[in-house]
């Protein structure tokens, strides 16, 4: 290999090297930074419990999620047996709209209490609560007694793990 040739490889190389680390820092590495992960102390400080109450008496269930993703989802098939237990994993899509909704803020809006004037489990309807821990506060937010929008987004996310639970086949436990 003549010293010219030599010498146009080595410039191609580190032309090549420095263009492909531009790209890296600019481009690819803000959206896979490690900073951008939740610590362990912050995963900690995440979990919803939620059960259901009024017309369906004793046979209502309950979940808890926590920081993981992992649950534990308690229900009754048939009234008058014995509750079922199934645990697992919210699907990842569905924790990271959890994340996303469930904000300090919009939960300290919609936890405030309120007197109801009437509440479905007055007449036998079904009425939920959930406790949700973010960054280390509790929120109680309830269908009958807190301000909770029925049709935001909050609720409906909160709603979207009854969903999951009421269509996912699993059934370990």
């Amino acid at each position: 290999m003549k010293k010219a040739d030599f010498l146009s490889v080595l410039i191609t190389f580190v032309v090549g090297a420095l263009a492909g680390a531009y790209l890296y820092t600019t481009q690819f590495a803000p959206t896979a930074t490690i900073s951008a992960l939740p610590t362990k102390e912050k995963l900690s400080e995440f979990s919803i419990t939620s059960e259901v109450y009024g017309g369906c008496r004793d046979a209502c269930p309950t979940f808890h999620v926590e920081n993981d993703g992992s649950y534990r989802y308690f229900y009754n098939p048939i009234q008058g047996e014995a509750p079922v237990s199934r645990k697992g994993s919210l699907p990842a899509k569905l924790q990271k709209e959890l994340r996303n909704t469930l904000t300090p803020d919009l939960l300290k809006v919609q936890s405030k209490t309120k007197q109801p004037v009437v509440c479905n489990s007055y007449t036998d309807g079904i009425d939920v609560s959930y406790v949700v821990v973010v960054d280390g506060q509790e929120f109680k937010l309830n269908s009958c007694g807190t301000a909770v929008d029925a049709e935001g987004k909050l609720w409906k996310t909160l709603g979207s793990v009854w969903d999951y639970f009421e269509t996912s086949g699993s059934t370990e436990g």
